[in-house]
């Protein structure tokens, strides 16, 4: 009898979990079905104007006409994207909510900062990557180097002579120069700006000598002999400067990329995070933005899908956290 009893308790507690998951299946079918019934906000870390912004509104527009649904920007720049994630961790989680992201905000920021206001892994669900940046160590036309085997070498015999321009401590510019001193074993001088407006004007000028820029930002300087191209940090060479080797030909790859994507709020319903990735990795692929501002840009469309994307953030966190060890770059993030 006691048996029949247990048996009874476990047919009950298996029909319950069952009708439960039956349940949560259907409500996250329903939402998807029904989805989206009202405008969508897309958080943006960046001012207005810039490429990264551009990028957004490009895509969300496609995305929006696909949704049938607008999708309002939300500019929310400053503090090297902490603001934008922080306010994207606390939004609801019912896929009206959504945030451009970087490879600084979710992988370089959680080796960099001690605290952090979100979560890179906890407090977001991926939802697609959509593009991965070129970028290039460039030189003033006037510097008496044309490689990095050219500046290393400098540097070794003149130390502290090169001064290489950044927008400040723990941005990108600053993380590959203190990646390739630290590699090479050379001195080079850090010198700080506000924003690539103008650390690209005192490379050109001669005021600074050297520094690491998105391409798109300096192809035409390059192709006018304004700048000197030494080295890509993307995989392989890129169309556009077939003739410019990659850092990891040259023994100095970091590992890391630098990509730019769109995530949810953790808890968000799957079934409305594969729909999103449906239509933003298609529309980030679509003829006009690829041959159009993407090409500009020299962004590389990728529009992985959610698992390929989570793959991509995991692998890039652990090539940020190796080379934020290498170069023990630590900031503070009350300032």
């Amino acid at each position: 009898m006691k048996t029949l009893i247990n048996a009874t308790k476990l047919l009950r507690r298996g029909l319950f979990f069952a009708s439960f998951a039956l349940f949560a299946f259907w409500t996250s079918y329903g939402l998807a079905q029904t989805y989206p019934s009202k405008p969508l906000q897309l958080i943006v870390p960046f001012p207005a104007g810039g490429a990264i912004d551009v990028l957004a509104r490009n895509v969300a527009q496609k995305a929006a006409s696909a949704l049938g649904q607008p999708i309002v920007i939300q500019n929310k720049p400053g503090a090297s994207g902490m603001i934008a994630l922080e306010a994207c961790a606390k939004s609801p989680a019912d896929g009206y909510h959504l945030c451009l992201v970087t490879s600084d905000g979710m992988s370089f920021n959680s080796f960099m900062f001690a605290k952090l206001p979100y979560d890179p892994v906890q407090d977001f669900v991926p939802v697609t990557v959509l593009v991965k940046i070129s970028g290039v160590i460039v030189a003033s036309a006037a510097a008496p180097y044309d490689t990095m085997a050219g500046l290393i070498d400098q540097a070794k015999r003149k130390p502290s002579s090169i001064n290489w321009a950044s927008f400040g401590v723990g941005s990108n510019p600053h993380i590959y120069l203190n990646w390739i001193a630290n590699k090479a074993k050379v001195d080079i001088t850090h010198v700080s700006y506000k924003g690539s407006a103008q650390t690209i004007p005192a490379v050109i000028s001669g005021e600074s000598d050297v520094t690491y820029v998105a391409l798109g930002f300096v192809l035409p300087h390059i192709r006018s002999g304004k700048l000197k191209a030494l080295a890509v940090t993307t995989q392989k060479r890129l169309p556009q400067l077939p003739d410019t080797p990659t850092l990891a030909e040259l023994g100095l790859d970091t590992g890391a990329q630098n990509w730019v994507g769109i995530v949810a709020p953790a808890q968000t319903p799957m079934s409305i995070v594969q729909r999103l990735n449906t239509v933003f990795a298609k529309e980030i692929k679509d003829p006009s933005l690829v041959d159009g501002f993407l090409s500009v840009q020299a962004f590389d469309p990728v529009g992985s899908s959610q698992e390929d994307s989570a793959l991509l953030i995991k692998a890039d966190r652990i090539m940020a956290q190796r080379v934020i060890q290498l170069t023990g770059i630590k900031l503070d993030s009350s300032n």
